[in-house]
This record gives C-alpha cells, structure tokens and sequence, in this order.
C-alpha cells in the first residue's frame, strides 16, 4: 500500500521571495539615519534598519492580523476597555538583561519609575499599569475589542538605553553600531547590525543617485525611483518585487467646504500618472478618515482664516509630494477643458484662492505653516492603512487644527519596491511596510 501523501508545507503569505537563498549581508538605505530617533523611525531609512532591532508588544503582518511580538498573548479584561498583555518567556534585550513589565512603561515614558507617557505613546495609550513582573494592564486611547492593534504602532516599539552608546538596546537578537570603516570618512555612513548566530548586516547611507549603490554591491534597496528600478530590470542580477501601497497623498485646504466636489477616481489615476514620478496610482476608496464614526477626536480650536497665502505647501524631503504640488500649481496657472475637472475639486472657491507656487517646507517652518492654516493648501502623506485609524486622524488634527475632517481630498497612493539581489532571500513584510531581514529574531 502506498505510502499516504504528506501535506504541501505551509507557505508563509508574508514572505518577499519564496525561494531559499542567502541572507542578506548588505542593504543600501537613501534617507539619513539619526540614533536619536531609535526606536521611533523618522523616515523609509529609519524604518528599515530599526525594524531589525525593536520590536512592538505585537506586530501586523502583511495582511493586517495581530500576531505576537514582544508580547506572547493578550486578553481583553472584563471591563471591556483593559488588555492584560503578558510577556513572551524569557523575554530579553540584546543584551541579555530580562524585559520586564516595568521596562515597557519606561520605554513608553522615557523616564523610569514614571507613569507619564511621551507624547507619541500618549496619542495611542490612556493609561499603562504593571501588575506583574511580566504582565501590564494597557488601556488604549480607541477601544476594539478583536485585537489591541495600536500596540503594533512603531511608535511604541521597546528599548532601553544603554550606558557609552547613542544606540538603545532592542528586544530582537540584534544590535546596531556604527561601522568603524565609515568612521571619519568623507564617503557615506554606514552602520553594523550584529545578530546572534547570523552573519552581520551592514547599512549603507548614500544619499544621491541609487543606482549608485547597486553598483556598490548592495543586496537590498528599498525605492520607488523609476530611474533606479529601470536601471535594477537591465541587471538580471537583480530583482524587483513591489510592497504594499502604504502612503495615501492629500490636499489639505482651509477653509474647504464640505460640498465641494471630490476627484473622480479616473481623475486621479490621471493625477497619478501625469504628475508623480515612480510608482503611483489615483487613491483608491475606501478611505479610512470617512469610516471612523466612533472616534473621539479632541478638536482645538481653529484660528481665524484670513486671505490664504497663495502657495501650497509639502514636505521638502518628499519627492512625490512635491511633484504633486507642482502639477497643482501647473492647472491652476494654465487652466483649460481639460483640466475644469481638476480645478473643479482642488480650487472650488477659485478665484479668490490660487496656487500660484508650490514651496517645500522642513522642520519647524512646516510644522507652523500647517498648524497656522494661512496657506491655500497642503500636500501630505498618510498611511493608506493604519493600525490605528482614530490616533492618526487625531495626530493630523494636532498638527493642523483648522481641518475639517470631511473635506480631507484623497489624490494618489504610493509604495516601494525591493530591488533584491538573486540569490538572497529570507524578507517578510509587515502591514505598514516595514520588512524584516531573515536571522533577525527574538532573543532566546
């Protein structure tokens, strides 16, 4: 009788290449990484290299399910309202000192022995409260019952600080340092993240043109340059796979009305195609701000609207928003019939408010712009699929206080692409888009 058939082994949906191969020992990054921010990532760059080190109490997969991170399990109490979130065994940071429930709630308030939460932790978490040595009662700020998913927010993601070293520890099997070959170089910086019983993965920061770092022996580049995947598809020792769409891009206005008319969804393909360089697509609904009917939002109180500044305004650093700004500003320089559609929906009270140019702002300057609200419009990016749809509303209000949520105008949707070198593997996604690089692990 012949023997039974054995069942197909699982395939892991979350998994980038599917073949087995090498790990990957070298990854190019295009934004500048800064310590100071660990573990809180800042950009794509951050992202990338803190997601290899730190770690959140649970993760969202790429399909959006809850599964564990630093935390083995969780509960919802019965008041309803209260998740008892219990460690994983033997959970340690890379150093090899024990995570206790008392380290969370200092990582999250950066001040050990205090209860206060940073003011990031505080848009997602009311209250956090150990009630062993490894298990803590977290009452989040927007109450679900199926799963805590803010607690996978990067935003809340554990460290701990460690004595002669701008790197705090992590909770995974990895470490970062600096590479001491880019030490006092005038080439590009460069860190080590070291693993247990893996070989080491160095980072390489070179901002400029990335084609450049896959001519110097990159394995991985995350990018959505469309010069760079043309020139990564003429390398057949390359190859590009497309992550989830994870930015969603806005036009925020003041004093917008709520009947004025959206962008048709071909519109906005159109938007996507004509005016953003790399990959992009017209925004596609549903959208999460116009489902969110049991969020309690704080609103502060709006200032005075006087004649905008006839500018719209994005983030310098961010190339698609840019290019849509300057697409903006072209229609309603030149306006025509074919572009009364366009007009209709970004500048339904023209002529009293125009784009007449489009200015890129960083820091400081762009913080007071949006939270003055004195400019015709904003270009932002949101995240097309957050894990916590209420405390990211709220974030985008805090930071423009005049917005009416109603009158948030969608336009396109963007995402990255891996450029991976053949031959290596091992790359998970996660459902904001972070990736995880085989070998990097829980501490056992």
């Amino acid at each position: 009788m012949p023997p039974a058939a054995q069942p197909a082994p699982a395939v892991d949906q979350c998994v980038l290449i599917a073949e087995p191969g090498e790990p990957i020992a070298s990854v190019a990054l295009s934004d500048r990484v800064d310590a100071s921010n660990a573990p809180r990532p800042s950009n794509d760059s951050e992202r990338l290299l803190f997601r290899q080190v730190y770690e959140t109490l649970i993760r969202s997969d790429c399909r959006g399910r809850a599964v564990p991170g630093l935390a083995g399990s969780w509960r919802l109490d019965g008041d309803g309202r209260t998740w008892i979130v219990t460690l994983r065994d033997n959970a340690r940071f890379s150093d090899g000192s024990p995570v206790t429930a008392m380290d969370v709630q200092a990582s999250w308030s950066g001040i050990a022995g205090t209860s206060e939460l940073r003011s990031a932790a505080s848009r997602l978490v009311a209250s956090i409260v150990p009630i062993g040595e490894r298990v803590l009662a977290i009452r989040l700020r927007s109450q679900r019952t199926d799963a805590p998913m803010a607690l996978a927010h990067s935003d809340l993601a554990v460290a701990k600080a460690v004595a002669d070293s701008p790197w705090p520890a992590g909770t995974r099997s990895a470490r970062i340092t600096s590479d001491p070959r880019a030490a006092g170089s005038s080439g590009p910086s460069a860190f080590v993240v070291s693993r247990e019983n893996q070989p080491p993965i160095r980072f390489v920061v070179a901002p400029g043109d990335a084609r450049d770092l896959l001519d110097r022996g990159a394995e991985l580049l995350l990018t959505r340059d469309p010069a760079t995947l043309r020139y990564a598809a003429s390398l057949p020792q390359f190859q590009s796979v497309p992550l989830a769409w994870q930015r969603t891009y806005v036009l925020l206005t003041p004093g917008r009305s709520r009947t004025a008319p959206l962008l048709t969804e071909s519109s906005r393909h159109a938007l996507a195609s004509d005016a953003v360089r790399g990959e992009a697509r017209g925004a596609l609904g549903p959208f999460w701000w116009q489902m969110l009917p049991d969020c309690e939002i704080g609103r502060s109180a709006p200032p005075g609207q006087p004649l905008p500044t006839p500018r719209i305004v994005y983030e310098t650093a961010d190339t698609a928003a840019r290019d849509l700004a300057e697409r903006l500003v072209g229609l309603a320089r030149a306006p025509g019939p074919s572009s009364t559609v366009f007009l209709d929906a970004l500048l339904p009270d023209r002529p009293r408010r125009r784009y007449e140019r489009a200015t890129g702002l960083t820091d400081e300057a762009l913080a007071v712009a949006r939270r003055r609200g004195t400019d015709a419009g904003h270009i932002v990016a949101v995240a097309s699929a957050p894990v916590d749809p209420c405390r990211d509303l709220q974030a985008l209000m805090d930071a423009a206080p005049w917005l009416d949520p109603e009158t948030i105008l969608p336009l396109v949707d963007t995402r990255l692409h891996a450029i991976v070198r053949r031959g290596r593997s091992g790359l998970s996604a996660e459902s904001d888009g972070g990736l995880v690089i085989g070998g990097v692990t829980a501490p056992q």
